[in-house]
């Protein structure tokens, strides 16, 4: 199945962010440093990240797509996605198999 990507308002109404984003997100995972936020993303289990997170992980992201270029689609597609997280004040939500 792999990892759904979902984004949440302020009191965690949960709306899903379309099998595209999980499979954005599982490459860029893929391209992740050891030891980076990314990296520790649960595959088999829920994980959510809040703005000043997100935030943290835009540069993270910004050396994977300097890294790997193959996945600068990807890094963009999440960017845009973490836009929307912000403009909701929300969260992202991952949820793993």
């Amino acid at each position: 199945m792999g990892l759904a990507v979902y984004v949440e308002n302020q009191i965690h109404e949960r709306s899903y962010a379309g099998s595209d984003a999980g499979q954005w997100l599982t490459r860029v995972v893929t391209e992740a440093a050891r030891g980076g936020t990314l990296a520790g993303i649960y595959q088999h289990g829920d994980t959510m990240f809040n703005i000043p997170q997100l935030n943290a992980i835009e540069q993270e992201l910004a050396e994977i797509a300097d890294r790997s270029p193959a996945v600068r689609p990807d890094v963009d597609a999440l960017l845009e996605l973490f836009e929307q997280v912000r403009r909701m004040g929300g969260y992202l939500w991952i949820s793993g198999d």
